[in-house]
């Protein structure tokens, strides 16, 4: 009687054991299954961006950046130096170089400084009204096109089609500008041979 209790405890035990070893295998080929599938996903943190305005939406992803966050945010910097006025222009000016590169931030903002000089003795407000972007998103290049309007005191002197190219660095998680410069319309990414003598203020 004891001999045919102690065979059927020996015959549970076995089967505890065969049970919970199946369930260790189980949580072994989960955990490996686990595994293989982070290992090929892209964990890539992917960041919405909100600009100061939004009309389209658009993402960071890593240091990437869709064509529509650089132009909307060339739009909006574009804003700060081409629609001006005397008065406006050194706050507007004051609020771009936020955005602008560390290490392009002096030629800059001495280059802005001059025109801005220039604009207020001359009393010149001007107006810009973007029509179009070319975009390179992958080298984080924008060129918006549109009518520049100058008004000298209370007279309209001109209204003319013209460019502006931003080129943009991606560094501790945000976007900078790296260059802005006017350029000529037809051949917008060629390199400027003097990026200081074109227009990069509204005047």
């Amino acid at each position: 009687m004891r001999r045919q209790h102690y065979e059927s405890e020996k015959i549970a035990a076995k089967a505890r054991e065969a049970k919970w070893r199946l369930a260790a295998f189980g949580l072994l080929t989960a955990n490996i299954l686990l595994a293989m599938t982070i290992a090929g996903t892209d964990t890539t943190e992917k960041t919405v961006i909100v600009p100061p305005t939004i009309e389209r939406p658009f993402w960071v992803k890593g240091a990437e950046t869709s064509a529509e966050y650089l132009e909307e945010m060339s739009r909006y910097l574009s804003t700060l130096v081409l629609n001006v006025t005397p008065k406006s222009i050194d706050a507007n000016i004051d609020i771009f170089l936020r955005y602008v590169a560390p290490e392009a931030h002096g030629a800059i903002r001495i280059r802005m400084a001059v025109q801005a000089e220039r604009l207020k003795r001359d009393d010149v407000t001007s107006a810009f009204y973007p029509v179009g972007y070319q975009t390179r998103a992958e080298k984080r290049q924008v060129v918006i096109t549109g009518d520049f309007v100058t008004t000298v005191g209370k007279q309209q002197v001109s209204s003319v089609r013209r460019s502006w190219r931003f080129d943009y660095a991606f560094t501790g998680g945000r976007l900078w500008v790296s260059e802005f410069m006017e350029v000529n319309s037809e051949h917008p990414f060629e390199k400027a041979a003097d990026s200081a003598a074109g227009s990069i203020v509204g005047e």
